[in-house]
Formats: structure tokens, sequence, C-alpha cells
């Protein structure tokens, strides 16, 4: 019993300070700057379709959409985007599939117009 009191009170130090990674090796992250980004009407529509995306589409496995966070301005952060899609795939070719996914097609349809501007940022694991 008491063996198992010492393990159980160095667990959270071995466990402290690690992150835990993302377990998908391919991440795809799409920065969207769209023309009116000041019009509620224009981010509700916006957000209403890529939310609809999200929830339907069946490839992606994790996703995050996100605005500019207000952290500290530093030269190096770029916060002039108006909204952040980040989405998580088990290999390139489920992200291949994603790209002509009717989910995707429709979204792209639905709020092409909203947008000026847009980037996309594929990156694969770094086995380690």
């Amino acid at each position: 019993m008491k063996q198992l009191f010492i393990i159980l009170l160095f667990v959270p130090i071995v466990s402290f300070g690690q992150i835990d990674k993302i377990k998908e090796p391919l991440i795809h992250t799409v920065l969207f700057w769209l023309n009116n980004p000041e019009s509620e009407k224009d981010r509700d529509a916006f957000e209403t379709a890529i939310q609809k995306l999200i929830a339907t589409n069946p490839q992606g496995i994790k996703s995050h959409l996100g605005k500019p966070a207000k952290t500290g301005k530093r030269g190096v952060v770029d916060n002039s985007f108006t909204y952040l899609y980040l989405i998580t795939f088990s290999s390139i070719e489920a992200e291949a599939a994603y790209q002509i996914d009717p989910t995707h097609l429709k979204f792209i349809d639905q709020a092409k117009h909203l947008w000026k501007k847009v980037v996309v940022y594929d990156s694969n694991e770094i086995i380690y």
C-alpha cells in the first residue's frame, strides 16, 4: 500500500509539462478573410455554412473554428484574418476525399461570395 501511495504521489510530476499531441498525421489549416468582416449578417452566414460542414463532413476527425486571438502585438503575429478553420485527417487520401466531398463543395458554393481571400496550410506530422 505504501508503494502504491509513493507511485501515485509522483505520477503528476511525470506528466507535468507534457502536451498532448494531435494524433492525426495531417492537419489542414484554412484562413479566411471576409469581404465585409464587420457585417454581422455576413459573419452569421459564414458561421452557419461552416458549422454545417463541420457537422456533416465524414472525413475530418477533429476541428477548430476560431477568430483572431487578442494576444500581444508582435511582428510575427498575423491576426488580419477573419476566421481560422483547422481540421485533422487520418491520411492524405482522406484529405483528398474531403476536397471533393459534397459537404465541402456545398460549403464553398454557399459561402464563397462572403470571402475575398483564403489561404490554406497543410502539414504532415514529423515523426519523433
